[in-house]
């Protein structure tokens, strides 16, 4: 049985690097589903616990006793500490984000050691639970949103997916690992086979292998309930387990940027997991062609029986972080998905001529899911991801004119209920609501330092029932499971992002309803820090 998480924190009165520490861990903690905990120990006034964990400098932080910073670790990342930094430093600076990956990757590292038997339960009965009516043919037959349909622009899927990429080196081997389990456990499964049955009706390895193809072909293509995600698939059969697929118009990655490298890691991870549960054999899965690596396909090398390590967290360590110039290269393509998706709705610029800018809402909630799911801590991944694009300056052009617009006299940084109030516009504008990422967004503004902004026909949440998990289950070994309540922890970090920008100071945003719980919206409370 897994133990509940424990997470220790050491701090000292004096020590200003234990500030962005517990800041950081706190909103971790906060965005977490494992039931985490964390406690902050005072070593000057319980010097003898600390002498118990060996503790002499801090920060220092454990993870169920397992040690997961230190304060020499802590001193590393950053070239000076002051009052100011710890209390104000933007996370995206350069100390707070290597700051927070080191955090964030070590948790996982040692969130996924604890227990991989039971973490792997978890995993499948949370993508098994949630991802049921996800990719479902008959669901697609019924709309879930009456005001603004199904099909959301795939500028969303994008500016979600290079988001999570840029947050940390480790997020590629993150998104391979939820599509691998999304494949293994989730209805892809039943989709592939409902458009090519004969997967299963024939018994030669190489037969099935040949069969399955043709249903990736299917999968990733045009389809009869079009889903969209990407047009044009190919197969070049090179061996009798060796394949290349190629496809075209990929929503991940179409008019995307030269970033460096593969974006659609979600897809090669569940092809990867699609073939092991339904060949018995493992398989490895290469994305060797992508926009995001200057290339204007998607490519695919498959191969069974093997296993690559291309994807392979331990290529990624956790004191490996993006250079200042890889950091430039995300944000010049977050900035192009942004212009691509408005230019596509305002200008009638299509990213994809042949079929169409806009995906189902099942595509974006698949990915979202398995990726929440997948491990306790990438609920917090999605909202650093959110927050990230939020701080995007791509859209500060379209808010400057929402304001001479409205004759709205506000200087930069604003006040919050100012804010508040310009970002209620943004959201309700006509470019905004076709990208239909959502429906009608409404802003109460409480008082000078909280608001509540309640956002309807949220793409990621609706038609999803989190109702359907079954806790004691998914928690076992935790006597009180946290009840999953919510989903969109990237509209949560994007509203944090975007707020930040606007009014520069420090903000916390929490969404305290959803509509994958059976309200009738999404609601978000965001107050000053």
């Amino acid at each position: 049985m897994t133990e509940p998480i424990k997470i220790i924190l050491f701090k000292g009165p004096h020590c200003a690097a234990c500030k962005p520490v517990a800041r950081h861990l706190k909103r971790i903690v906060e965005t977490s589903q494992g039931g985490a905990s964390i406690t902050t120990i005072d070593t000057d006034e319980n010097r003898e616990i600390a002498a118990k964990y060996g503790v002499r400098n801090v920060p220092h932080v454990l993870y169920n006793d397992e040690v997961i910073l230190t304060a020499t670790q802590a001193a590393s990342m950053f070239s000076s500490f002051t009052t100011e930094t710890s209390d104000t430093a933007n996370i995206f600076s350069t100390d707070q984000y290597d700051l927070f990956n080191y955090l964030f990757n070590k948790l996982i590292e040692a969130g996924v050691k604890a227990s991989e038997t039971d973490r792997d339960r978890w995993r499948k009965l949370s993508i098994i639970s949630v991802s049921e009516r996800l990719l479902n043919i008959e669901e697609l037959e019924t709309v879930t949103r009456p005001s603004v349909g199904d099909y959301v622009h795939i500028g969303h899927l994008q500016s979600i997916v290079t988001s999570l990429l840029s947050i940390n080196p480790s997020a590629k081997a993150y998104l391979f690992r939820s599509g691998e389990l999304a494949g293994k456990f989730g209805s892809a499964q039943s989709w592939i086979h409902k458009y090519n049955p004969k997967i299963m009706e024939t018994h030669r390895m190489k037969s099935r292998f040949k069969e399955l193809l043709k249903g990736f072909k299917v999968l990733y293509g045009p389809n009869p309930n079009a889903a969209n995600l990407a047009s044009e698939p190919t197969i070049t059969q090179i061996a009798p387990y060796h394949a290349r697929l190629q496809i075209k118009d990929s929503g991940l990655a179409v008019m995307n940027t030269d970033i460096g490298q593969d974006v659609c890691g979600f897809i090669s991870g569940e092809i990867a997991g699609l073939m092991e549960v339904t060949l018995g054999e493992q398989a490895s899965v290469e994305e060797t062609k992508c926009w995001g690596l200057g290339d204007d396909h998607c490519e695919f090398d498959i191969r069974l029986g093997e296993k690559s390590d291309h994807y392979s967290s331990s290529l990624h360590e956790p004191k490996e972080f993006f250079s200042d110039s890889d950091r430039l290269r995300f944000d010049v393509s977050l900035s192009t998905i942004s212009r691509n998706m408005f230019d596509s709705i305002l200008n009638r610029r299509r990213m994809r001529p042949g079929i169409g800018d806009y995906t189902h809402i099942s595509v974006l909630q698949h990915i979202i899911t398995s990726v929440k799911f997948s491990d306790p801590f990438n609920s917090t991944l999605l909202a650093y991801a959110g927050q990230n694009y939020g701080q995007i300056l791509e859209d500060v052009g379209s808010i400057s004119r929402i304001m001479m617009r409205r004759d709205l006299n506000y200087s930069f940084p604003m006040e919050f209920p100012q804010a508040c109030e310009v970002l209620g516009y943004y959201f309700n504008t006509p470019g905004r609501l076709l990208t239909r990422i959502h429906g009608d967004v409404t802003v109460n503004v409480i008082d000078d330092e909280s608001a509540v902004f309640r956002i309807w026909e949220s793409a990621e949440t609706s038609g999803i029932d989190l109702s359907t998990v079954d806790l004691s289950a998914l928690f076992p070994g935790i006597e009180k499971p946290t009840k999953i309540n919510t989903l969109d922890d990237f509209m949560a970090g994007f509203l944090n992002g975007r707020l930040n920008l606007l009014v520069e100071d420090e903000i916390i945003v929490r969404e305290t309803k959803c509509q994958a719980n059976g309200h009738q919206y999404c609601e978000f409370e965001a107050e000053l820090d």
